[in-house]
């Protein structure tokens, strides 16, 4: 059974239970010092990679761990009370799942990028666990959907790390402390070995040595490496050192090129991505007359789907994304209209006609409410939703769900050893 230990007592309030009073935990908004140590079981995975434990009264903990979590795992936590639940990070474990394996990231346990490290060949396991309670409560327990795994081969094509002018690393988790690194296991081999020459060049002066965030980013195959700084200078690694460079980062994915500015936002593992959403979209048979690209981006979903679509409408707020989702439309051969502009606030009421599909790709924030309404009155017959936040996907889908009804729904690992996941949905129109 759980146990809990308070650590402020005297910060205790007490409520009218009827026949006399009894104590209830401190809320969080109180002072975030009132903790209470907390050992117990992990019940099961939730979303965000947080295990669910219980109090002795039932009420549920959410507990964040810095390496993996397994259910069944009895750890020791620090727990901040909230109103109807408790909020807390694992410092210790009591017993270990023997499936745990040994990190090979040496700053594994304090570096924020990742947090699956230990769950080793279980990562896909555990993440899928994750996914299903998300579903099960937002979506409904009868949603059928399929979980599709990152390969082993998986690897970030971008990397933001700190400088503070003596080291160069990422920032701990719930921190800005510097956690120094020279390699980075996670990423693409050639953004790996280029760390060690990016702090050689920043601490010898080569490069501007002012505090701040480099990007590191690689194109599709990773053989050229990138580094643009906070003002968005760009140096390209020569075997003789850094060099300025205005050329662009070209990704060759199957059939599509597509090319962005370093520093500009782009799939995390071009390779994988591609594969995992050309594969899902051609399996749903997604064509028609118009695609309506909404956040475009530099035009990938329209160059992956090619001669599917007669026609290309592609929006997107950025200037410099739109400029080169033109460009790489021309250069596929894919006529297409790429309009700069706020999609909320493009999009108009009865868009499209049934032989179309709305395809949407939104910021981690999802769909505006006024978006949604909006979409409701569409004319297309095929509307594809693509999000990068599971309760926010999960909250649209719900939104859309008057007007739209849900036929497919996909997730996809795109973020391998963190508790990130892409889902994706398909929905036709109600009659």
């Amino acid at each position: 059974m759980a146990t809990v230990k308070r650590k402020a007592e005297s910060g205790s309030r007490k409520v009218d239970a009827g026949s006399g009073t009894k104590k209830v935990p401190p809320a969080y908004r109180n002072s975030p010092s009132r903790k209470e140590a907390w050992r117990g079981p992990i019940e099961r995975l939730a979303w965000g990679g947080m295990g669910v434990g219980r109090s002795e009264d039932g009420r549920l903990l959410l507990l964040e761990a810095p390496l993996a979590l397994f259910p069944g795992e009895v750890v020791e936590a620090e727990v901040i009370w909230k109103a109807r639940h408790g909020e807390g990070r694992i410092t210790h474990w009591v017993t270990r799942d023997p499936r745990r394996a040994q990190a090979t990231c040496p700053v594994a346990e304090s570096c924020g990028g990742c947090e699956l490290w230990e769950a080793g060949r279980h990562t896909s396991e555990l993440k899928r666990q994750m996914v299903a309670d998300l579903l099960r409560r937002q979506v409904g327990e009868g949603v059928p959907w399929t979980w599709h795994p990152a390969p082993d081969t998986a690897r970030r094509h971008r990397i933001q790390l700190h400088w503070d002018g003596a080291e160069l690393g990422y920032f701990k988790r719930h921190s800005h402390a510097l956690v120094p690194v020279t390699e980075c296991p996670a990423a693409a081999q050639p953004l790996s070995h280029a760390i060690p020459r990016l702090l050689a060049a920043l601490d010898g002066r080569a490069l501007p040595a002012r505090p701040g965030r480099w990007e590191l980013s690689t194109g599709t195959p990773a053989d050229t490496v990138w580094a643009t700084d906070e003002r968005g200078r760009t140096w390209i690694l020569e075997p003789d050192g850094w060099h300025r460079n205005a050329e662009p980062i070209r990704h060759r994915l199957g059939d599509a090129t597509l090319q962005h500015e370093p520093g500009a936002f782009f799939q995390v593992s071009p390779p994988w991505a591609a594969e995992a959403f050309g594969g899902l979209l051609k399996s749903w048979e997604v064509k028609g007359h118009t695609l309506y690209d909404l956040y475009g981006g530099v035009g990938l979903f329209s160059a992956m789907l090619g001669d599917r679509f007669s026609h290309r409408v592609l929006v997107e707020s950025g200037e410099t994304a739109v400029a080169w989702a033109r460009r790489n439309l021309e250069a596929a051969g894919l006529p297409a209209e790429c309009l700069v502009a706020d999609v909320a606030a493009w999009v108009p009421e009865g868009l499209g006609v049934p032989e179309d599909v709305i395809l949407l790709d939104p910021p981690r924030a999802g769909l505006e409410a006024t978006l949604c309404d909006r979409l409701a009155t569409a004319g297309a017959g095929t509307l594809v939703l693509v999000g990068c936040d599971g309760a926010a996907f999960c909250r649209d889908v719900k939104r859309l769900s008057g007007a739209w009804s849900l036929d497919q729904l996909a997730v996809l690992d795109l973020f391998p050893l963190t508790s990130l996941v892409e889902c994706v949905a398909l929905m036709t129109k109600r009659p």
